[in-house]
C-alpha cells in the first residue's frame, strides 16, 4: 500500500519545510527531495515511497515556460496561443538532471531499501497544461475544440511529449527506481474513443520504454470510466482506479491479465476512524478475492487531512 500525493501535503514536516523553502526550491534540491520522498515512510509507515517530483518538469524540459507560485502552477503563455506551437519546443535533457541527483540522494538516505516509485504525466494531462494553461474548470474545453480543429498539430505535440517522456523513463530506471507510474488526471476530458486513437498509442510507448528497463507500471487514467475495458497488458500491469468507478466493476471489466490499485475516496480519510475501518474491510475482502491489488486512493490526499487517520490506515492493514 501506499497513497498519491504521499510525499509531502499532509505531513507537518513537510509544512514546516514549506515555511522556509517554495515548492520548486524544494524539488530542485535533491537532498530536500529525497527527504520528503522518504517522509511517508518513516512518519506513516507506507510500503513504497514515490519520487517528491511534479509532472510538469517534462513540459519544462521541452521549453514550456512554468512559474511556480503559491497557488500553484501559472503558464504565462500557453501554446493554444501560438502559430505551430511544436516547431517552438526543444527538448533539453539537462532540465531532467535534478530528478537523477534526487532519485541518487534517495538511494544514499534510503537505508531499509524501499522501493521507490518513479512516474511522469500522461500525455494528454500534460498536453492539457501546455495547451491550455491552469483550467479552474479541470474541463480544458478550448484545449478539446484545438484537437479536433488541428489534429496534426496535436499528434507533433504529442510526439515530442512522448519523446521526452521516454527518456524521461529510462533516465529514472538508470537511477534505480523500481516501479513507474503514469498520471492520467484528465482522462475523462474526451471521450473514450478520442482517447483510445489519439492518446493511448503514445501511452504504450512510454509505458514500453519501461518495460525496456524492466519497470512494471501502474497506469492511472482518471475518470476513464468504461474506457477501462480496451486497456491491455501493452498499457501497463496493474490500472489505478478513481472513486467514481467501483472495484468490483472495475474487476469485471479490466483484463484478467491486469492488477487493480487503488479506488478508495481520499475525503474518507476526513470520517471518523469507526467508518474508515468499515471500509477498511471492504478492501481486505477485495484483496483476498482478488489479491492482484494495491490499496491506495483514488486520487491524491488531500492537504488538510487529518495525520492520525492516514496512520490509522497503514496501521490497520499492517495488523491485518
Amino acid at each position: 500500500m501506499w497513497m498519491m500525493r504521499q510525499a509531502g501535503r499532509v505531513l507537518p514536516r513537510y509544512r514546516c519545510l514549506t515555511q522556509k523553502q517554495p515548492f520548486h526550491s524544494i524539488l530542485a534540491d535533491a537532498k530536500m527531495a529525497a527527504e520528503v520522498t522518504l517522509m511517508p515512510i518513516n512518519d506513516m509507515g507506507m510500503d513504497a515511497a514515490i519520487l517528491f517530483s511534479d509532472i510538469l518538469v517534462v513540459p519544462e524540459a521541452l521549453g514550456v515556460q512554468v512559474e511556480w507560485t503559491s497557488d500553484g502552477p501559472v503558464f504565462p503563455h500557453p501554446l493554444m496561443d501560438l502559430d505551430s506551437p511544436a516547431s517552438l519546443l526543444y527538448f533539453n535533457p539537462s532540465h531532467l538532471m535534478h530528478v537523477a541527483n534526487t532519485l541518487d540522494e534517495i538511494q544514499c538516505q534510503n537505508t531499509d531499501d524501499t522501493p521507490v516509485i518513479g512516474f511522469c504525466g500522461g500525455p494528454l494531462t500534460c498536453l492539457c497544461y501546455m495547451l491550455g494553461g491552469r483550467d479552474k474548470s479541470m474541463q480544458f474545453t478550448d484545449v478539446v475544440r484545438y484537437f479536433y480543429t488541428h489534429r496534426s498539430e496535436t499528434e507533433q505535440l504529442l510526439e515530442a511529449l512522448t519523446s521526452a517522456s521516454e527518456y524521461y523513463v529510462r533516465l529514472q530506471a538508470a537511477h534505480k527506481i523500481s516501479a513507474f507510474q503514469i498520471f492520467e488526471s484528465f482522462a475523462s476530458v474526451i471521450p473514450v474513443e478520442l482517447y483510445t486513437s489519439l492518446i493511448l498509442p503514445f501511452v504504450r510507448r512510454i509505458t514500453a520504454a519501461a518495460r525496456d528497463c524492466g519497470l512494471p507500471v501502474i497506469f492511472f487514467p482518471k475518470g476513464f470510466g468504461t474506457g477501462l475495458s480496451v486497456l491491455t497488458k501493452d498499457d501497463c500491469d496493474f490500472v489505478s482506479i478513481d472513486w467514481h468507478t467501483p472495484l468490483s466493476t472495475a474487476r469485471a471489466i479490466v483484463s484478467p491479465a491486469l492488477g487493480l490499485q487503488g479506488n478508495m475516496d481520499p475525503r474518507l480519510l476526513f470520517a471518523p476512524q469507526t467508518v474508515i475501518a468499515q471500509h477498511l474491510q471492504t478492501y481486505m475482502d477485495f484483496f483476498n478475492t482478488y489479491p492482484n491489488y494495491i490499496f491506495n486512493l483514488g486520487h491524491g490526499l488531500h492537504k488538510d487531512t487529518p495525520l492520525k487517520n492516514v496512520r490509522f490506515v497503514t496501521s490497520w492493514f499492517k495488523q491485518k
